[in-house]
């Protein structure tokens, strides 16, 4: 079963909503990537966001797995 790539985009849109719905938020944390006090908070965020995106990939390939194929029932 292979993983999809997924996008810069989906990676950061899903990083900003783990990160906005949870301490610091998204806006703290690029705050200090900016002043470059912190750009391991980024990774971190970044890291947890690819994983949550994999996750849902893989459940969704399981299911669309186990669905049955209905063939003829016209």
């Amino acid at each position: 079963m292979a993983i999809r790539n997924f996008t810069e985009e989906e990676v950061t849109a899903r990083a900003r909503k783990l990160a906005d719905e949870q301490e610091p938020g998204w806006e703290a944390v690029m705050a200090e990537e900016h002043v470059g006090k912190d750009t391991a908070a980024l990774r971190h965020w970044l890291q947890r966001a690819l994983e949550d995106l994999e996750a849902e990939d893989i459940t969704g390939l399981e299911v669309e797995a186990d669905t049955p194929k209905t063939v003829g029932l016209e």
